[in-house]
């Protein structure tokens, strides 16, 4: 896809390249190879990038030009003005900006959550949430910046462990404090998930062409970077809203401020809602849950494995939250449950790859009906594509029992007890 520089935005971008910041040279890069006629997938690998960003910029280029370099293009004219040569172009000092060059908050982002046994279960709770409140303000920037895609991963994670921890600890919270924090971060949680899932798809596409060389997805690529775009900048416009930025501010009060929000209890009611005392129970309540899938697994739908997986994924977070103050037996079970997780997550990506393959090959052909077949666009290799998730998922399905069998070894039940038991 060449873009047909002029002379002189080829020799600006050229500078950026050798002289700019990081984020500057890459997206020169990505414009003066793209004009050279060089493909996504070699400039991704060649920048370290993801052909989502590549395709990214290039649209951006067409429709802002050097407005993608706005520091830049300001150094330019300061240049210019000064009757400065064109090699002293540079980024100006400019002032971070809370949210797009740096976190919003200060941040401490402690190792560690500091959970302590005798810790009441609202307190617990706060500082569960604090905690991944933090990493995920800490990844906004990189989000905003939009050239590491793991920045979206990371601040999606965040949000669903907050998501977790306020259904793990919400007998323990007023529904009237949390209702409103719980909303906007499933309102951030969409935004970053719209964005993921198509960094996702193009990734495990980008990996099905590598190993066959010669094979092309473009036509498929291009109609997901029309979905890339679109769920990028509604992400934006999220990340830039006054409703985020309220958001923000409430959930700092209420991690920050010890006993907001907090149910009371008296005496020995408020004895006993302390983590040795209830976490046992709440750990166990989730395996439980995980275990009784056993009695449907036979033939089990997909619908149902994908429930599994949503309760492995709430185990998960249940034994991780509490990994400080159990015993060290815990690191094993949360292995084997991720395990569990990342097989039934694999399962899950190839039901909504085959879909999502299937929706487009129906509308190519809706959209080409009439059309002699030496016309029309080729899509061989998104029907090997679709093919080849086909296949993905009947091994998964059928090596799915074997997976099963070795969660419910003696051992993994043994070391979740013996976590347990240090409480």
């Amino acid at each position: 896809m060449a873009l047909q520089l002029t002379a002189s935005e080829q020799a600006t971008l050229a500078q950026l390249e050798a002289k700019g910041s990081p984020s500057q040279a890459r997206r020169a890069a990505v414009i003066l190879r793209s004009n050279n006629g060089v493909s996504a997938a070699a400039i991704a690998r060649e920048l370290g990038i993801s052909t989502n960003q590549v395709y990214y910029w290039r649209n951006q280029w067409m429709q802002r030009g050097m407005q993608i370099f706005e520091a830049a293009v300001q150094a330019e004219e300061t240049a210019v003005a000064d009757e400065q040569p064109a090699a002293t172009i540079a980024a100006p000092a400019e002032a971070p900006r809370p949210g797009v060059d740096v976190p919003r908050l200060p941040l401490t982002l402690c190792e560690t959550v500091g959970l302590l046994p005798d810790d009441p279960m609202a307190e617990a709770g706060r500082k569960v949430l604090h905690f991944h409140f933090e990493r995920m303000l800490f990844h906004e920037p990189g989000v905003r910046l939009g050239e590491d895609i793991e920045h979206v991963h990371d601040m999606r994670v965040a949000t669903r462990r907050m998501r977790s921890a306020f259904r793990l600890f919400a007998p323990f919270f007023d529904a009237k404090t949390v209702r409103p924090l719980v909303r906007g971060l499933r309102r951030t949680a969409q935004a970053l998930g719209a964005v993921r899932d198509l960094d996702v798809f193009r990734e495990k596409a980008e990996r099905f062409m590598a190993e066959r060389p010669g094979l092309s997805l473009e036509p498929l690529f291009t109609t997901w970077q029309a979905d890339y775009d679109a769920a990028r900048q509604a992400l934006l416009a999220e990340l830039d809203s006054k409703r985020f930025a309220r958001f923000v501010e409430r959930f700092q009060t209420f991690v920050s401020t010890p006993g907001m929000g907090a149910i009371s209890a008296n005496g020995d009611s408020a004895l006993a809602n302390r983590v040795r005392y209830v976490a046992p129970r709440l750990i166990y309540e989730h395996y439980e849950r995980v275990r009784a899938y056993e009695t449907v697994l036979d033939g089990a739908s997909l619908d149902t494995l994908h429930a599994l997986r949503i309760e492995f994924k709430r185990l998960r977070y249940a034994v991780e939250f509490f990994a400080e103050v159990l015993g060290p037996e815990a690191s094993l079970v949360i292995k084997e449950i991720k395990i569990m997780q990342d097989h039934l997550g694999d399962l899950n990506d190839t039901q909504v790859a085959i879909q999502t393959l299937e929706d487009f090959i129906s509308q190519h052909w809706h959209r080409h009906s009439g059309i002699p077949h030496f016309l029309r666009e080729n899509i061989n290799g998104v029907l090997l594509y679709a093919d080849a998730k086909a296949a993905e998922q009947r091994h998964l399905l059928e090596t799915f029992p074997q997976a099963w069998a070795n969660f419910n070894r003696e051992e993994v039940r043994r070391s979740l007890a013996l976590a347990i038991a240090a409480l």
